[in-house]
């Protein structure tokens, strides 16, 4: 018998395909009657955010899974309304953070991985009627800011819900 040695990090990743092995992976696949869900990708909009007190440089924009429902309204005519709703997704995500130390950009910048909690309660959803499907944008949009001790927190996210 053969022992393997991994590392947490390689332990996560094979718990998370585990625990997602079987799961939908196409597009807006629903996973029970009304939920659907889909990866998506995140853009961060973080113009004078500091890190350590220090200018960050960049951000990975890793993906995520979310999940909504949606709400089909009938009357004896026929469909009323067709709404989406309860978008979620993880509770919190790992983000690599790149700054230069010191602020001296002729080093080498270091990365960093911190954690931020993603408030989906919060979430905006603009709506967009030219779409030929109902569902969401693949792009999520969130804003970070530099709380009174400086921490990384999100203050705000929005993802484009398409509609017929």
């Amino acid at each position: 018998m053969k022992k393997i040695v991994l590392t947490t990090e390689q332990l996560d990743k094979v718990t998370e395909y585990v625990k997602n092995e079987g799961q939908p992976s196409e597009m807006n696949e629903a996973i029970d009657d009304n939920r659907y869900e889909m990866n998506c990708k995140i853009d961060f909009n973080y113009g004078g955010l500091k890190f350590k007190g220090n200018e960050i440089e960049d951000i990975s924009k890793p993906e995520i899974r979310v999940t909504y429902l949606i709400d089909v309204e009938h009357r004896s005519w026929g469909i009323k309304g067709i709404s989406l709703y309860d978008i979620q997704g993880p509770e919190e995500i790992e983000l690599e953070i790149d700054y230069y130390p010191e602020g001296d950009e002729m080093s080498d910048y270091v990365t960093e991985t911190i954690t931020v909690k993603l408030p989906w309660d919060g979430i905006d959803a603009d709506k967009d009627d030219s779409a030929s499907f109902i569902g969401l944008d693949e792009d999520i949009e969130i804003d970070l800011e530099n709380d009174s001790e400086g921490n990384i927190i999100v203050t705000g996210m929005s993802v484009i819900e398409y509609s017929i």
